[in-house]
């Protein structure tokens, strides 16, 4: 880096990486309901349900989302989408993926910041 300390980086040139991500999430943002479901989104979906079923309530961990390549998706990021739908209300398959979707495009700007 050329004795640059990344606290120096950061500050000089911030500027034009958040104008990217703006444009990032407003280009997101705006294209959120032109997508439809991916095909392992449900089964995602149903591992972070499980999940929370089980630490809220004690649910068994069984089911179709337990068994074959399924049991090796994980739950740190479908839990808090499972939380978020709930805390919401939302019960409609279009709003739960909705949701879904906003908060992924979230998490990658976040990353990006």
């Amino acid at each position: 880096m050329g004795g640059r300390s990344a606290t120096g980086f950061v500050k000089t040139g911030s500027a034009p990486a958040l104008v990217v991500l703006a444009v990032f999430a407003a280009v997101g943002v705006a294209v959120l309901d032109d997508y439809g479901v991916s095909y392992d989104e449900p089964t995602s979906r149903d591992r972070g349900v499980m999940a929370v079923d089980h630490v809220l309530s004690g649910a068994p961990l069984t089911g179709q989302s337990n068994q074959g390549h399924n049991r090796f998706y994980g739950v740190s990021f479908e839990a808090p989408l499972v939380l978020a739908e709930r805390l919401l209300g939302l019960t409609d398959s279009r709003d739960v993926h909705l949701l879904r979707h906003l908060l992924t495009h979230l998490l990658f700007l976040t990353g990006g910041l």
